[in-house]
Parts: structure tokens; C-alpha cells; sequence
């Protein structure tokens, strides 16, 4: 791989992360030698204890536990215990945790006591608690959003081998599998590759907009994460471009409380092989935790081997002041042949879906991460500073464009930046304000070389390469101020408002000639700067303890990624494409129903402006610009029932509309009024679980996915279908600590396609969704 540089790392991002890292690192470091002078010229009496469960008893870390008239309090460590210096004499002990009734008590202070707190979990009538929309914890019944949730232990059930296993679980998302971990994704738009979505590791951006990739989901990793959630729709003010179509947020494993190992062995039909490996501990107010992903497959088509590596090594700090510090990094490596999904002619793929006929095709990629999150809770207040570092690479010959315009791509970036953020609780509003700002700046650079590629009948069987075709470095760099309200006029009210600014923009030095004609023309040195004002307003309202409704407007907006810009192509101008920008209506309600289960529905209407259209030319080649107005609507319902006697149900499925309103592309052709192209109206995955009393809480779980029919081509003149998918799962506890988990994908066999598209050069093209396969686990757990 060349990579120009690769061990320079610019001595102004160097300087940049520094002055973050002080900036977050200093108040720490004060506040601890402040706090040390006080303790050593002082005398002051001490509270000490331990915060648990009352119906567990296991330990609660992050709770909030202060003295109310004081004002002075600590953040519980990891094993739940805290310790409090004070000179009172006498207060009310408080202790605070989202999910948790509030718990005080009046106590006398002398020289030293000790308070153990039994926290009573909160009857959870209206959803779980989710963090997606202000970063910290909250009750989905709080906000004015659909946020769908999958916890860690479903997905430690499911065990998935890839995003597309366990993300069908959240009503209107459909996430396809294109080869190995890659994919597309759908939410409220078309399956696509357009930079829609963002996606977070832990609250963090997993790249920076101006070097989106769609494949996100694949450098982190799901199997041995804590929990998904997935907030439908442009995200909130502390989110700006990317959150267009929504945000989904993965968040790591925490740190044990106590000494934990476990390890999964895994194989399945295809060569799949794969290793997870865990462990962790908590040694006083320092914890830790490490997950190693190891996976290989030989891939059920012709040449499409896959193979990954990925470890994520996390570190809470909770001190006995009122700091709280997540470290987070994250690795991972993949290596998957070919880039894409390797689509098929209709005949080949009704005769014979195993074949490629793109195997030189290839896509190589390394993802570097690593964070701290820095939080001081007061009384009334929250500080949140989170410093990031990424260092991203990519390889790859694209297999979609072999027959047009073959090339190999070499990209790489680096970033650092902070997300910045004070909550205040406001007694007169009754409620709180967030304000904060993203900071992001990140170096990137782009090499492209024509490939002149061989062809034995229609497959492709080696290629040369020739001349650069594109060979640039660009900067993208972010500030963006924000500011979110959350007030509650009555008790049954609470409305939210927000305005966020971005101002973003990029730096780029061409490193060729200007080129302002032919198939790949190249832009001359240049400065491309956007700046945008996003405002959101939502209601939420309890009809009744049982029953919560809302409705929101948020406006959101998303700026081009570099390619957009800067790999020129055969477009006239794209160095002067316009943010997408959309506006969206929610409305929605959700409840539980005693004794049955829980449920909700959400209705929305989303009209994106100015969306870029990538147009294939007469000659083969593509040209972007901005075409017109879309229009998305649709319902979401999900409903989830109780295990009685074992048995539960979920259901999650979605209609929606998406159109084009106003389309009409460089070359006269004009689309508007028709539907658009792979966007099924219908999605559906529904589940019966059945736990068995006996073979230690044994579990099966049959899975039914329907994807309705959808135009393959924006002219509609051909269709898709649709499918109907079956899948089983079986798992069965041997012992205490050992499990066998068994998954078997497409029960029944069935010939489908991950995506159908149709144009006029290559005709109708299938990409082959997977076979049956069956997948054996071996997990042996130590807690």
C-alpha cells in the first residue's frame, strides 16, 4: 500500500491533540491537588459505603451521592463504593442514578460513618434508558424522538456474525450484507451508499463527515459489544451532518466489578471460523476490560474470502471526588475479497449465485480509535470533555466499477478533535440546558491509478496498473456550538428545543495537473467552506403512567464528503455542490400494557433538498450534482411481549413511501413523480422465543424477515419481488459457565438477492444473499 508520509503525523495535529488532552486532563489534576491540600490541612469527617441493587444486590457504578445542603458529593467506582469528606456535622445523604428511584436519608457526621445504599429499581413503564440523545442517560419517555434499543444480552443471544443479524431487531431499519462485514444501510431513505447516517462508538463519531464510509459498521465490534440504539431521523442539536437518516450508537463492554473470563469458539458452514475473547477487572477505582474478535471465512462464493481482527481495550477511572474518566480504544483490521457485493446478469444468478465474476476485486482496511471521556457531576451540573484521536487507511480495487471505470483506490486520514459539553439543571424552567461544541480536524489524502483489467468470458482475472488518475491531500476541519433546552411546564409536559451551527469546510492541494475535461477531471487547489444552522423543537407528553405520546421537527443537514467534492469525475462543477439539507416530522406514541408487554408507534414525513445525484453518463463514467427534492414517509410500529411461561414475542416492521418530487438530472432525464429505486415499502422481522425450564434455561428462537418489493431503477421499469427469510437460533446451557449456541441463517434456502438494481447498460443485476448456513458455538463463561 502506498501511503505518502504515513509516519509524519503533522506537527499542527500533533499540537492540536496536545492542547486537547491538557485541556481535559487539567481540571482532573487540579481538583485532585486541590483536594489533597484541603485533606491534608483540615480535619474533616468522613461518609463512606457502597451502592447496590435492592433486588440483585449487585453494585451500581456512575451514582451520583452528595451531601444536599453541602453541595459537595462523589461519583460511586466501579464496585459501587464511594467515600465523601465533609466538616458538616449533619445532612441528608442523596443518591441519584437514572433508572433508580432517588434516595435520601438523614444522617450525623462524626469523625467517620459508614452508609450503605439499596438503590430500588424504577418500574420502567414507558421504555428502557437510553444515552443517543444528550450523550448521558436519560428515559426514552423523555424524548421527543424514536429511538429503537438492542441490549448487550441480545446480542450476547443472538451472537452475531454479522450488523445485518441483529439490526433487523429495530422497526424500520434494514441493513444488507454486500461481502464478508460490509454493508448498506436503510433508515427512513433507500438502501444506499450516500453518506446518510452517523455512526458512533460510545458517543464518539467512528470517522469525521468529510471521509464517511459506509461500511462503518464493520470497524467496530458488535458481537462483544454492550448495546446498539438507533435514533431514527435527523439526531438531536448535539449531532449535526451525517445525522440525516439517523444515528446509531455501539457501545462498549464496562468494565467488570469482579474478575471475569470468557471465551467463544465458533465455526460454520463455509470455512467461517471465529474467536472472542474477553476479560476484565476491577482493582479499586481503576477497571478494565479487554475484547479480541479474531474471524476468518472462506466466503460461500467464488473468491470472497474474509478475514478480521479487532480488539477494543477500555479503562474506567472513577475517583473519590466527583470524576468520572472512560478510555476507550478501539483496532480493527479487515481484509475481504472482493470490495463490494459482486452483483450477477439475472440468468447467472437463477443458474448459479456462487459465481464471481470480479475476483481481483479487493478491500483492505485498518481502523484506529481511542478516547477519553472526562466527566465532573455536581449537584446541578455536568462537565463532559472528550478528547479523540483516528487514524484510518483503505485499500481497494472496487468491483462496481470494473466495467466502466477500473481503478485502485489508496485513502487514509487521520483525526483529532473533542466533543465539549456542560449540562446545567435549571429549577426555574424546570428542566435543564445542554450547550457544548464539536471540534474535529482531520488530514486526509486520495490516490487513484487506472487499472487495465483481463477478462477470460465475463469474469475478470488480473489487471495492470497504470497512471495516476487522482492524487491529492485534503483537510477537513469542524467547529460546530450547540444548545439544547429540556423544560417541563406541567408534570405531564416536557418540551425540547435546539440550534445547532456548524461551520465546517476543507483545504485541498491538488497534486496533478488541472484536468477540466474528459472522464476524470481534477480541480485546482482550492478552499471549500459550508456553514449551517440547524434548529429542533419536540413535545413529549404522559397521557397516562402507562402511556407516553410526542411529536418533533428537527431540520438537519449534511455536507459533501471529500469524494464528492474533489474526485471530480465527468461533472461539470462539484467543487460548488450544496449540502443536503432535510426537514422531519415525528409523531409517535408508546406504552406497556400490564402484564403483556410494551409497545410503540411512530409516524414521520421527511423531504431532503438539494440531494446529490450520482448519474451514469452515456460513456459508462458518473457525474454528481445536485438534483432536486425527495420525499420519505412512513409508519414504524414494535411490539414486544412478556415471557409468559417461557414464551415471548417481538414483532418490529415499518411502511413507508419514498419519491422522488423534484428530479431532473444534467442530461435532461427527469424522474419526478416516481418512485425511488431499492426502497421497499414494506420491512418486517418478527421472533417467538421459547426459554425451556429444563437443559439449564435452554432458549430457541425462530426469526421471520420480510422485505417487500421495490422498483430496481429510478425510471421504474423493473421490480424486485421481495423475500421471506427464516432463521433459528438454539442455545443450550451445559453447565454454569459453558453454552452451545447454534444459528442457523435462511432455514429454508431460499434464492434471494441483497440488492437488485437495473440500468440500461448491463440490464437487471442480483447481488446473492447467503445460503443456508449453520453456525456452532462453544462459550465458556467465568464471573
Amino acid at each position: 500500500m502506498h501511503i505518502r508520509n504515513c509516519c509524519a503525523l503533522p506537527v499542527r495535529v500533533f499540537a492540536v491533540f496536545a492542547a486537547l488532552m491538557t485541556m481535559a486532563i487539567a481540571p482532573i489534576v487540579t481538583s485532585s491537588v486541590l483536594a489533597q491540600n484541603s485533606s491534608s490541612n483540615s480535619s474533616e469527617n468522613r461518609i463512606e459505603g457502597r451502592v447496590t441493587d435492592s433486588e440483585s444486590g449487585a453494585p451500581i457504578p456512575g451514582v451520583h451521592v452528595f451531601l444536599e445542603t453541602a453541595r459537595t458529593g462523589v461519583i460511586t467506582a466501579v464496585d459501587g463504593t464511594f467515600e465523601l469528606a465533609t466538616s458538616a456535622s449533619s445532612d441528608v445523604l442523596v443518591a441519584r442514578f437514572v433508572g433508580y428511584e432517588t434516595w435520601r436519608k438523614e444522617i450525623s457526621i462524626d469523625a467517620q460513618v459508614r452508609v450503605d445504599i439499596a438503590l430500588a429499581p424504577v418500574d420502567l413503564k414507558l421504555g428502557d434508558v437510553v444515552v443517543s440523545a444528550t450523550r448521558e442517560r436519560q428515559f426514552e419517555s423523555d424524548i421527543a424522538a424514536s429511538i429503537g434499543s438492542i441490549s448487550g444480552d441480545a446480542i450476547r443471544e443472538q451472537n452475531p456474525s454479522h450488523p445485518a443479524d441483529i439490526l433487523g431487531q429495530v422497526s424500520g431499519v434494514w441493513v444488507n450484507n454486500t461481502s464478508g462485514e460490509g454493508h448498506m444501510t436503510s433508515i427512513r431513505q433507500p438502501l444506499s451508499t450516500d453518506p446518510l447516517y452517523l455512526f458512533l462508538e460510545n458517543g464518539v463519531a467512528t470517522r469525521s463527515t468529510g471521509f464517511f464510509n459506509h461500511n462503518a459498521l464493520y470497524e467496530i465490534n458488535i458481537p462483544q459489544s454492550d448495546g446498539i440504539e438507533v435514533m431514527k431521523g435527523p439526531g438531536t442539536a448535539l449531532y449535526g451532518s451525517d445525522a440525516i437518516g439517523g444515528v446509531i450508537n455501539v457501545t462498549s463492554g464496562s468494565a467488570p466489578a469482579s474478575p471475569m473470563v470468557d471465551v467463544t469458539a465458533e465455526g460454520g458452514s463455509y470455512g467461517y471460523k471465529r474467536v472472542l475473547f474477553s476479560t476484565g477487572t476491577t482493582v479499586g477505582l481503576n477497571g478494565l476490560r479487554l475484547d479480541v474478535n479474531a474471524t476468518d471465512s472462506e466466503g460461500w462464493r467464488d473468491n470472497t474470502e474474509y478475514a478480521r481482527q479487532s480488539a477494543t481495550l477500555r479503562w474506567d477511572r472513577r475517583s473519590r471526588s466527583d470524576w468520572v474518566v472512560r478510555t476507550v480504544a478501539s483496532w480493527s483490521n479487515i481484509d475481504q475479497e472482493p470490495a463490494g457485493s459482486a452483483s450477477l446478469p439475472e440468468d447467472e444468478f437463477n443458474r448459479d449465485a456462487r459465481q464471481n465474476f470480479q475476483p481481483i476485486s479487493f478491500r483492505e482496511v485498518s481502523a484506529f480509535r481511542v478516547s477519553s471521556a472526562f466527566e465532573k457531576v455536581g449537584t446541578k451540573t455536568l462537565v463532559s470533555v472528550t478528547p479523540y484521536a483516528r487514524f484510518n487507511t483503505m485499500d481497494l480495487l472496487p468491483n462496481w466499477s470494473l466495467t466502466f471505470d477500473p481503478a485502485v483506490w489508496e485513502t487514509q486520514n487521520y483525526s483529532v478533535g473533542a466533543n465539549l459539553k456542560v449540562r446545567r439543571d435549571v429549577a426555574s424552567l424546570r428542566g435543564r440546558v445542554v450547550s457544548g461544541v464539536d471540534l474535529d480536524l482531520s488530514p486526509g489524502e486520495r490516490i487513484e491509478r487506472r487499472v487495465d483489467p483481463s477478462r477470460t468470458g465475463p469474469a475478470f482475472t488480473s489487471y495492470t496498473v497504470e497512471e495516476k488518475l487522482y492524487d491529492y491531500d485534503v483537510t477537513y476541519r469542524q467547529a460546530s456550538p450547540y444548545v439544547h433546552l429540556e423544560s417541563s411546564p406541567t408534570e405531564r409536559l416536557r418540551v425540547t428545543a435546539g440550534l445547532r451551527l456548524d461551520v465546517m469546510g476543507y483545504d485541498y492541494e491538488n497534486n496533478l495537473s488541472v484536468e477540466t475535461e474528459g472522464r476524470h477531471r481534477r480541480p485546482g487547489d482550492t478552499t471549500v467552506s459550508y456553514s449551517h444552522l440547524s434548529p429542533k423543537f419536540g413535545v413529549t407528553y404522559q397521557a397516562h403512567p402507562l402511556l407516553n405520546v410526542f411529536g418533533s421537527y428537527r431540520h438537519a443537514f449534511r455536507a459533501p464528503s471529500e469524494s464528492q467534492v474533489f474526485r471530480q469525475g465527468g461533472s461539470i462543477n462539484t467543487v460548488d455542490l450544496d449540502p443536503v439539507k432535510v426537514d422531519n416530522f415525528d409523531a409517535g406514541v408508546r406504552g406497556r400494557v400490564p402484564g403483556i408487554g410494551s409497545y410503540d408507534f411512530t409516524g414521520y414525513y421527511l423531504v431532503k433538498r438539494d440531494d446529490i445525484l450520482s448519474l451514469v453518463l452515456p460513456d459508462g463514467t458518473q457525474a454528481s450534482s445536485n438534483a432536486g427534492e425527495t420525499r420519505h414517509r412512513g409508519i414504524e410500529a414494535g411490539v414486544t411481549t412478556r415471557d409468559v411461561e417461557g414464551l415471548s414475542l417481538r414483532f418490529s416492521g415499518s411502511y413507508a413511501e419514498h419519491t422522488y418530487e423534484e428530479w431532473e438530472t444534467q442530461n435532461g432525464t427527469d424522474f419526478s413523480g416516481n418512485e425511488m429505486e431499492v426502497a421497499p415499502r414494506v420491512l418486517v422481522n418478527a421472533a417467538a422465543t421459547y426459554r425451556v425450564p429444563v437443559l439449564s434455561g435452554a432458549m430457541i428462537t425462530l426469526e421471520w424477515s420480510r422485505l417487500g418489493s421495490y422498483w430496481m431503477d429510478p425510471e421504474n421499469t423493473a421490480k424486485y419481488d421481495g423475500h421471506d427469510l427464516l432463521n433459528l437460533n438454539v442455545n443450550v446451557g451445559i453447565t454454569d459457565e459453558v453454552t452451545l449456541l447454534t444459528r442457523v441463517s435462511n432455514l429454508t434456502d431460499e434464492l434471494f438477492a441483497e440488492r437488485a438494481t437495473h440500468n440500461r447498460f448491463r440490464g437487471d443485476e442480483f447481488s446473492p444473499g447467503l445460503p443456508r448456513q449453520v453456525h456452532v458455538s462453544l462459550r465458556y463463561s467465568f464471573r
